[in-house]
């Protein structure tokens, strides 16, 4: 999933944000342009300020049982978190294809598993090279920043995929593309409602490092 700065309005201090601003950094950028996975949910364009904003997966939902269903669907056999992506997310096991790499870290966003994702992305993802900027180059965050705050302040449900094609090989390299939709929702800050029901779709790109599958980056709304 692409990698999403949160830009979530907010009033610290009790200031007050005028609702241009505020409805302009809570809104959900959703272009057809290559992205950095799910963090891209809630990065409207890069600035300074909202470099400093959240986005990812509430208390409530990190806290949730093993035994409960797991927040990729788990599969066919709509498995519980304990029995899918749990072992992943624990270090007792890596997925062994793209598809289930995909889920684990959709996963891991719902569960706040920032150090899962950053251990699945591949080094050559863009914002993990890089970091995020403003249009004038400033880097202004870094993922692991962006993955901390995606995964406090959004939660991540209904994955579907919709697409699973092999792509290109280079060397010992390979490539893999994953299409898949997904719902999410902005949580509720302190002094703003909860935002509206977004549905997203993505086309993420996985290629191998030392044989194993890792997240390259993605293009949002399209699958």
């Amino acid at each position: 999933m692409v990698t999403t700065r949160a830009t979530v309005a907010r009033a610290p201090n009790g200031r007050r944000c005028d609702a241009t601003r505020e409805k302009r950094r809570a809104h959900v950028a959703v272009r057809a342009r290559r992205g950095k996975g799910f963090l891209d949910v809630l990065r409207g364009d890069a600035d300074e300020d909202g470099a400093k904003g959240e986005g990812g997966a509430s208390a409530k939902t990190r806290a949730t049982s093993s035994s409960e269903r797991c927040p990729c669907g788990g599969g066919s056999e709509a498995l519980t978190y304990g029995s899918c992506c749990k072992r992943f997310h624990d270090g007792d096991a890596y997925p062994e294809d793209p598809v289930t790499l995909m889920r684990s870290r959709f996963s891991a966003y719902a569960k706040g598993k920032g150090l899962y994702v950053l251990e699945t992305t591949h080094p050559d993802n863009p914002l993990l090279k890089e970091g995020s900027k403003t249009k004038e180059g400033k880097v202004v965050s870094t993922l692991a920043a962006d993955v901390e705050a995606t995964c406090k302040k959004v939660r991540f449900y209904d994955l579907d995929i919709v697409r699973d094609v092999a792509g290109k090989k280079k060397g010992d390299e390979r490539e893999h593309l994953v299409g898949f939709k997904y719902k999410c929702r902005v949580v509720a800050q302190k002094g703003f409602n909860e935002l509206p029901e977004e549905t997203h779709a993505e086309l993420s790109t996985f290629r191998t490092v030392d044989g194993v599958w890792k997240f390259v980056d993605g293009i949002q709304g399209s699958t």
